[in-house]
């Protein structure tokens, strides 16, 4: 078989033992066992000493995705425009003070926590947020269209960065 000109065998000369290479690059390298605190904008090229763990949930809390009204799925007429009286307003930083009850149709503002239900808990509260361009307000009442899915405009805790996971390895 002939051998060609470009050939990355081709070399041509007396190739380096390998006892000799690693001896050269023992020497020239040094093993780094130490650690640096820097600021991140200042860690670019650098490697991490350990992985960085989230320690809070990002959101912190189910929150609203959108401004708009907090309802009760289960409470909407699946084939029908629901009507429900508007009853409190839910702001980021001003949580509704109260549990809140099926039947009612709660303003909420982007990034504002869901309201809690009965027990206490945002899991038992309204489950679905619809956008305030959707929706028609007559009176003290609040007209939702059908169609909209269960959970929609709503943001889980947790849902882009969970507690203790890893987040920069």
């Amino acid at each position: 078989m002939a051998q060609l000109k470009d050939d990355c065998f081709a070399f041509g000369g007396d190739l380096t033992p390998l006892h000799d290479a690693l001896t050269a690059m023992h020497e020239r390298i040094s093993v780094v066992t130490d650690a640096q605190t820097v600021p991140i904008d200042q860690a670019l090229g650098r490697i991490l000493s350990q992985d960085i763990i989230a320690r809070r949930n990002v959101p912190p809390h189910d929150n609203s995705a959108v401004d708009g009204y907090a309802v009760y799925f289960n409470d909407l007429d699946a084939g029908n425009e629901t009507r429900l009286p508007y009853t409190g307003r839910i702001a980021a930083g001003h949580p509704l003070e109260r549990p809140a009850v099926h039947g009612e149709a709660l303003r909420i503002f982007t990034g504002a926590p869901m309201p809690t239900g009965p027990d206490g808990t945002q899991t038992s509260g309204p489950d679905t947020v619809f956008m305030e361009e959707d929706v028609t307000i007559d009176g003290d009442m609040v007209v939702f269209p059908p169609g909209l899915k269960q959970g929609s405009n709503r943001r889980d805790a947790g849902e882009d960065i969970c507690e203790g996971t890893v987040i920069l390895k």
